[in-house]
């Protein structure tokens, strides 16, 4: 049996699937946010073909992807996954890890508990880890295009280790700024191996233990290491 486009978008709706906007030929139309807030003893799935995801509080944690369009999640009280294929990324607390990724888009994590690991293509990343724990909590930030900001607790013990670089074409100079002492090394030379040529500011250092590993990598950024 053959059924219509608006009877499959109908049956869908019945469903309560994501919603699914049906053209033809080549025509676009925008999809509008979706604003959810849902509990229960469960994690929190969404999952859209496209358009904003909005959630208030997920109490056991989220996994939300989109294929286009912004993710915020105001509260989470396990860990997060979020992706999007492109849009801000936006968690304003998790009280576990955080693993966010967009192609194309700031992500900002304004209080993290647990690991974190944040990745975009072109965008500024902010993470804020807070509390202490005696359990590794490890963390992963990477733009290819934009300035990371990382903001730790002062007896927060880890290992660092950043890669900042600048192409020939760059419109300023770009540095790494920190407030524990890492040890810097710039390169002179100009990297020819990944097609725009580049150079490198690195950096590492250690502080108490070093029980988490921090590894930040950007191009074309700034890098900024905060304790508080």
């Amino acid at each position: 049996m053959v059924l219509h486009k608006s009877s499959v978008a109908f049956l869908l709706l019945l469903a309560g699937a994501v919603p699914v906007v049906l053209l033809s030929g080549c025509q676009r139309r925008h999809v509008p946010a979706v604003q959810e807030q849902r509990g229960g003893s469960e994690p929190l799935t969404i999952a859209k073909m496209g358009g904003d995801i909005d959630v208030a509080d997920a109490p056991q944690g989220a996994s939300l992807n989109t294929m286009g369009g912004g993710i915020h999640l105001g509260n989470a009280g396990a860990s997060v996954k979020a992706n999007t294929m492109g849009g801000d990324i936006v968690v304003d607390r998790v009280n576990g890890s955080v693993d966010a990724g967009t192609m194309g888009g700031k992500i900002r994590i304004g209080e993290a508990h647990g690991a974190v690991k944040a990745s975009t293509m072109a965008g500024d990343i902010k993470a804020r880890v807070v509390g202490s724990s005696p359990r590794e909590r490890d963390i992963e930030l990477s733009s290819n295009s934009g300035t990371i900001e990382l903001i730790v607790p002062k007896d927060f013990p880890m290992d660092v280790k950043i890669t900042l670089a600048y192409t020939r074409d760059s419109s300023r100079n770009y540095q790494v700024v920190d407030s524990i002492g890492l040890i810097q090394q710039a390169t002179d030379e100009w990297d020819l191996s990944q097609g725009n040529p580049r150079k490198y500011i690195r950096a590492k250092g250690r502080v108490g233990s070093g029980l988490n590993h921090v590894t930040i990598k950007t191009i074309d950024g700034d890098v900024i290491l905060k304790q508080e």
